[in-house]
């Protein structure tokens, strides 16, 4: 599968790419979690054939910020990047 360059830049913070997959209306699955959009290509590829396999996929999509979606069926899998928060980020939120 080839994965396009990204358009505009991501998150200022580190960032992991979480690839997914599930049923519409019946939520998912974290599959595995990866530190460059690149590093999840093969596994990326490998799940969407496998979707292929069983289903016709039905739409593929690249969001601007780089994130991609593939359906098939009922079936769906995602791979999302995902701005990594620290423990001291998390302690200096304001309350509510």
């Amino acid at each position: 599968m080839n994965l396009p360059d990204l358009i505009t830049p991501i998150a200022s913070g580190p960032v992991v790419w979480i690839l997914s997959e599930g049923e519409m209306h019946e939520g998912g699955n974290i599959v595995d979690v990866y530190l460059d959009r690149n590093l999840a290509r093969g596994a990326l590829t490998d799940r969407a054939q496998r979707l292929h396999d069983r289903f016709e996929i039905s739409d593929v999509r690249q969001d601007d910020d780089g994130s991609v979606h593939v359906e098939g069926g009922c079936d769906w899998i995602s791979l999302v990047p995902h701005v990594v928060v620290t423990a001291p980020e998390l302690d200096h939120q304001p309350t509510l």
